[in-house]
């Protein structure tokens, strides 16, 4: 579950997971040239450095804790999946997932901020196995974060639900969820917290935390919205105030 830093390679102004390449690209300059890249030719992970097997970045022992921790729990989801994610929640994710395991979280085990959305989507984390990648959103999400000068792979990001609710109908969120999330917050204690999503957002101030609301990428894709541009980039820049604050 652990990704070291020492492990990634610097390509370009990006980095890149050598396990997750199925090819070395040919060229890699900057974040557009990563999100461009075709998963037949250089593998679905190409444009991530997480993968099922590699979900937490750590780079010094504080994060190396949280992220065995954090290991820990994602066995827990495994071993008690229906309890965590509803049964029927469970069936779909079990259908459409082409990995194996659970979708969970991914990021760096460091990070002051932590994105929480809704729960995992069929063609993206549900797939996969890492959130808010791969389908519209997820890139779109990705993109934009990019955009403001962050790369999104040294935050951590999770779902309320870990599992994909049939047809991405979310029809109501089983206790296990909210149990699962408090005490992955309880390790990973994010000094801010993003709420991608109204039901996030509600999901989190149940659990007793002020989070920073921020509209669903699903939001602007709906709307015709596919590259980062106008009112995401303003709306997402409130992340980079965020993390500017503790640079100055």
């Amino acid at each position: 579950m652990l990704l070291r830093f020492e492990s990634l390679r610097k390509v370009g102004t990006v980095y890149v997971n050598p396990r997750n390449l199925k090819v070395n690209p040919l060229k890699l300059e900057d974040w557009r040239d990563l999100l461009a890249l075709d998963e037949k030719t250089y593998g679905i992970y190409a444009r991530t450095i997480y993968n099922p097997e590699e979900r937490f970045l750590v780079t010094n022992e504080e994060s190396e804790r949280k992220a065995i921790k954090l290991s820990g729990l994602y066995r827990a989801l495994l071993s008690s999946p229906e309890h965590f994610c509803g049964r029927e929640n469970l069936e779909y994710q079990l259908k459409v997932g082409e990995f194996d395991g659970l979708p969970f979280a991914n990021g760096f085990a460091g990070s002051k901020v932590a994105l929480v959305g809704e729960a995992p989507g069929r063609r993206g984390c549900g797939r996969t196995g890492i959130c808010f990648y791969r389908d519209a959103s997820g890139m779109l999400l990705r993109g934009t974060l990019f955009s403001l000068g962050i790369n999104p792979d040294f935050l951590y990001i999770t779902n309320v639900l870990k599992c994909n609710p049939p047809e991405n109908r979310l029809k109501g969120i089983p206790a296990g969820a909210y149990e699962l999330l408090a005490r992955e917050l309880e390790i990973l204690r994010p000094e801010k917290i993003f709420a991608i999503g109204r039901t996030a957002q509600r999901s989190l101030r149940k659990l007793g935390y002020d989070a920073i609301y921020l509209k669903h990428p699903a939001w602007y894709v709906r709307r015709g919205v596919r590259e980062p541009s106008g009112e995401i980039i303003e709306e997402y820049s409130k992340i980079r105030e965020v993390l500017n604050e503790w640079t100055l």
